[in-house]
């Protein structure tokens, strides 16, 4: 009896660990960090043909299986667009004036991504490059004649 139940536990352990396998990328802000290091500097190439769009839908695709939900919805919004231009026929106009009216549309999308790309991966997405990470100002401490201590930012 007991040998059948180490059996069963260790087939369930084994099914749990195949399963965690299985699943999907981690959604936080570290690891989407982490893709977008691997997708840079060709995030911020210019696109010409519709090989380098293909590309790109790929590459955002990868980012949004990682994207928190803070900015899943906006990266979503981007990456349906550049999907939708991979497929758009240049001498269609109709096809074309959709498209334009697509992106200004996803404009705030695009605000709301680059800013906590900024903020929180530290990396101009519309240029691939790193940026300075905001600075925080060092503290002094300062202790008054009366023997209370406190901390105050420096000017």
């Amino acid at each position: 009896m007991c040998a059948r139940r180490t059996t069963t536990t260790a087939i369930v352990v084994v099914f749990l660990l195949a399963l965690s396998g299985c699943a999907s990328p981690e959604r936080t802000g570290t690891s989407f960090c982490r893709q977008l290091a691997r997708e840079l500097p060709a995030i911020g190439q210019p696109i010409a043909t519709t090989d380098e769009v293909t590309a790109m839908v790929g590459r955002y695709e990868r980012l949004l299986e990682r994207a928190p939900l803070s900015i899943e919805g906006d990266l979503a919004v981007l990456t349906e667009l550049l999907s939708q231009a991979s497929k758009v026929n240049a001498t269609d106009t109709i096809a074309v004036q959709k498209l334009a009216d697509a992106t200004y549309a996803a404009n705030q999308s695009s605000l709301r991504v680059r800013d906590w790309i900024k903020s929180t991966c530290a990396v101009d997405i519309s240029t691939g490059l790193n940026i300075e990470p905001p600075r925080v100002a060092p503290t002094t401490t300062v202790v008054p004649v009366d023997g209370v201590t406190t901390t105050v930012p420096s000017k």
